[in-house]
Formats: structure tokens, sequence, C-alpha cells
């Protein structure tokens, strides 16, 4: 029989955010506490506020892209340049991602 390990359980909080933009469509929250993890949609910027708030974190996580290739004007513009520098040192560390660029 393996023998048990037993992990410190951390109860410090850990918020992880992926916005949609808009209201009318659902944001992705998730809140780690220690090793547990509870995941839920939210519609209002009041709702991501209030229960990122109550979950009293210490690091707050957010997938939202802030800025567009320096090329382009605005998310519309159709133009062949989709990646910005940050997005081109990810592919040279091997990350994979969707450009901020790509429609839905």
């Amino acid at each position: 029989m393996a023998p048990v390990v037993k992990l410190e359980r951390s109860r410090m909080s850990v918020v992880g955010l992926d916005l949609a933009g808009v209201e009318s469509r659902p944001t992705g929250l998730c809140i780690l506490k220690g090793l547990m993890a509870e995941t839920l949609l939210v519609y209002t910027n009041e709702e991501i506020v209030s229960k990122t708030e109550e979950s009293k974190p210490k690091i707050i996580a957010i997938d939202a892209p802030l800025s567009l290739p320096a090329e382009r004007k605005s998310i519309e513009q159709r133009t062949r340049v989709h990646l910005r520098e940050c997005d081109k040192e990810l592919l040279r560390r091997g990350i994979k991602f969707f450009p901020v660029t790509l429609r839905p």
C-alpha cells in the first residue's frame, strides 16, 4: 500500500476571471480556496465584483486582452495583422493561445 501524503490545505483565496465583455454573455469565474475550486457564471459587473470581494482573494487573474496589435485601430478592422508583441513572445516560448483578433 502506498504511503498517504498529507497536503497542506492553504486557505488562501485566488480568483480567476474570463471576461465576456458584455453583460448579455456569461463571464466565467473560478474561486480557488486551498485545493477546492468553485466555478460559476456571472453576467453583470456587480455580480463579478460582489463574488470576487466575497472570496477575499490574495490574487486576481483576469483573462482579457487590454490592447490590440499596434497596426490595428479596432477589433472590427480587417487586416492580416493579428499578433501583439506579447503574443509573439508567447509563441517563442511555445505557448499556444487564441489571438485577440480571432472572431467568435
